[in-house]
């Protein structure tokens, strides 16, 4: 069972909820439509743009009855796809659900533990045992998104059969809670934490570690018409005209962290803290700003290749006059249905959006350090839409330690062909130094010299 389908595996925990709340009548009618939409809503995948998404079936059809105060939900034969052709096998889930005076669905619940594992071809690869657990969480109204979660599980692990290896983690959480809600609008933290994570090879051998992740963020004024904490019903619809959220702050960290790479080679990582701040995202004049650390940074060398692993490393950058309603507002249903077109239709659409906002980006600090070389830099652009290349503006590079690199590296494309505007940088210390200029007509000088042509050979490199 790979990586990716073991950590996808305690996605489960974000579908499965409850909390409590002010009730409202418990009927019949109120049973088939709870039955309806959890069907209807739950099976479909949580990204319909993306064939290998999440998805929950079912053996035959969910059904719901009264019980006291709350509804019994059975979702029978559940199976959780997770998205490399492996099933986690749920059995038939049950929850209790409790309808609130404002339309929403609270609901609690457990997991059966141990969960069989499957691989694409039906063959029991293994099983998830859960040591403790704790599923709270309410669904919208619609029963398309989920608007508050608080799911803990303890001693979490994946006993696997021969061939697979074993995953095993201390913790995970996972918790949002509303401190304010308001016109569809919610506000308050978001909290995953994992503790003490560890997969192992088939034959035993140490594959990936983590000591600590934690991603936190406080919310104001998220739209829930046009984003979702937890989208579980087949990704966001077209919403009334609005940001999707007024200001949020952000932070990542990870602790002693060790993996292999693609090749086995192993690497490790001491500490990586990132932070986002957005503010006045409701018009289109926001300001985005980003501090990004790392520490402790060790992986070897591949063969034939002197790469300077840097160490350490720092960024803080700032985009300013950033379009944010332009952007919530933009029809994104329009979008080509493959990953590849996709992805370059929204990359072409943001850029355009922020050529005609005018937006400034801003790096007051890049500064990353290998035990033998370094790249310090800063920069001032704006995206600028008359401008043949988006941009207007100054980069500032500072390189040293990087001169040997060309002759060394076994790569091509524009990585090579970036280290060929080398020889014109201007010398400093033990360094060069590239002062970039991109002016308003088009055309951009190194250092004063021309390269436009240079540059423009450079971005049509496969």
């Amino acid at each position: 069972m790979s990586v990716r389908a073991r950590i996808a595996t305690l996605s489960l925990f974000s579908l499965l909820l409850g909390t409590t709340a002010l009730a409202t009548p418990v009927t019949q009618e109120g049973a088939d439509k709870l039955a309806r939409l959890a069907e209807q809503q739950l099976t479909k995948p949580a990204n319909p743009h993306k064939s290998d998404s999440l998805r929950l079936t079912l053996t035959g059809h969910a059904s719901a009855a009264r019980e006291g105060d709350h509804y019994r939900l059975s979702l029978p034969g559940a199976q959780l796809h997770l998205g490399d052709d492996s099933v986690l096998d749920l059995g038939t889930l049950v929850l209790a659900v409790t309808p609130t005076a404002d339309g929403h669905w609270d609901a609690t619940g457990t997991l059966p533990s141990p969960m069989g594992v499957f691989d694409g071809q039906g063959m029991r690869i293994g099983e998830v045992r859960l040591g403790s657990q704790s599923l709270r969480a309410r669904w919208t109204p619609d029963f398309q998104t989920v608007d508050l979660l608080d799911a803990k599980a303890g001693d979490i692990r994946f006993i696997p059969r021969p061939g697979h290896g074993a995953v095993a983690m201390d913790a995970l959480t996972v918790r949002f809670m509303p401190e304010d809600e308001a016109r569809g609008r919610w506000s308050g933290p978001v909290r995953v934490e994992v503790n003490k994570l560890q997969t192992k090879t088939p034959d035993g051998a140490d594959e990936t570690r983590l000591l600590r992740g934690l991603l936190a963020i406080d919310l104001t004024d998220f739209n829930m018409t046009q984003g979702a904490l937890l989208r579980v019903g087949g990704g966001t619809e077209p919403g009334p005209a609005g940001a999707v959220l007024s200001r949020m702050k952000g932070s990542f960290s990870l602790d002693g962290y060790a993996s292999h790479d693609d090749e086995g080679r192993p690497y490790s990582l001491k500490t990586l803290t990132a932070s986002v701040i957005a503010d006045n995202m409701e018009g289109d004049h926001g300001v985005l700003s980003l501090d990004y650390s790392h520490r402790g940074l060790v992986k070897p060398a591949a063969a034939g290749q002197a790469d300077p692993i840097p160490e350490k490393g720092d960024l803080h950058l700032k985009i300013s006059d950033l379009p944010a309603r332009t952007l919530a507002e933009a029809d994104w249903t329009t979008l080509p249905g493959d990953t590849k077109h996709r992805n370059r239709a929204i990359k072409e659409r943001t850029l355009a959006a922020l050529g005609q906002a005018g937006s400034h980006l801003t790096i007051d600090k890049l500064d990353f350090q290998a035990p033998d070389a370094a790249l310090m830099g800063s920069a001032a652009l704006v995206f600028d839409a008359t401008n043949p290349r988006g941009l207007t503006g100054t980069l500032s590079l500072l390189m040293h330690g990087l001169d040997h690199l060309p002759a060394n590296s076994v790569g091509n494309g524009p990585m090579l062909g970036f280290f060929a505007l080398q020889s014109l940088g201007a010398p400093e210390g033990q360094g060069r130094r590239f002062s970039l200029d991109f002016r308003p007509d088009g055309h951009v000088k190194l250092n004063g010299s021309d390269v436009t042509l240079l540059m423009t050979g450079l971005a049509k490199l496969p």
